[in-house]
């Protein structure tokens, strides 16, 4: 009888669950990051055939999801590790977000459009109201501020991660110009423009992140003051 192939056998030994496919995932987002993850490029990756894939999820949206939940359980457990303030520790969390979007940029990416709904996402939530909890907020103060929060967080971080993605040399760090260029066009018409045209051209994206984040946080901290 002729033996089955050695990869065969050894992908049939391969007994896959949900934590090793999003494991596969991140890895390849982080180390592939401008390649399009398929479920066929994440089998030859895990060693199985593609459509062992939907047996634990059903497309890839639903992987997706799953991957981006374990981005933010990650995010919030580096601002629960963390000591300080509540606003110290809330900034440590909002930080590593953007960094995590930009080491798996085509997760991080789709971090403003896809709702997660999984433990980690619902525990960056929680952790999020805590704090602006601790500062001295309630109610409708406090839920505003979330919202401020982390509507701009996720879509930051996504922007940030897409600069990635559009751009194959970017670095992952988040030093992407904000803006790149103002072209041809004439600035003598555009008098405060043409005043910080140097600094609004070396502003990079991380540089605009923190400073939403900073701007949110002060406003969160003088309400709270009264």
């Amino acid at each position: 009888m002729t033996e089955a192939p050695a990869e065969q056998a050894g992908a049939k030994r391969v007994r896959l669950d949900q934590r090793m496919i999003v494991d596969a995932m991140l890895r390849l987002a982080r180390d592939e990051p401008h390649a399009r993850i398929t479920f066929k490029r994440l089998g030859e990756a895990l060693g199985v055939d593609a459509t062992a894939m939907y047996r634990h999820f059903r497309n890839k949206d639903e992987l997706l999801k799953a991957a981006l939940d374990r981005i933010m359980g990650w995010a919030t457990e580096a601002g629960r590790e963390s000591s300080g303030t509540w606003r110290e520790r809330l900034e440590v969390h909002l930080m590593r977000t953007a960094e995590l979007a930009l080491e798996y940029p085509s997760i991080g990416a789709e971090g403003a459009v896809i709702d997660s709904v999984g433990p980690g996402d619902t525990s960056a939530i929680e952790f999020m109201l805590e704090m602006l909890a601790e500062s001295g907020l309630r109610d409708e103060e406090l839920l505003r501020a979330y919202a401020a929060i982390s509507g701009f967080s996720l879509s930051q971080s996504s922007a940030l991660a897409n600069d990635v993605l559009r751009h194959p040399d970017a670095a992952r760090d988040g030093s992407e110009p904000w803006i790149s260029t103002f072209g041809s066009i004439n600035l003598s018409g555009y008098p405060l423009v043409n005043r910080h045209r140097d600094a609004l051209l070396a502003m990079d994206g991380l540089t605009v992140y923190r400073a939403g984040i900073a701007a949110i946080l002060d406003a969160v901290e003088l309400a709270a003051s009264r």
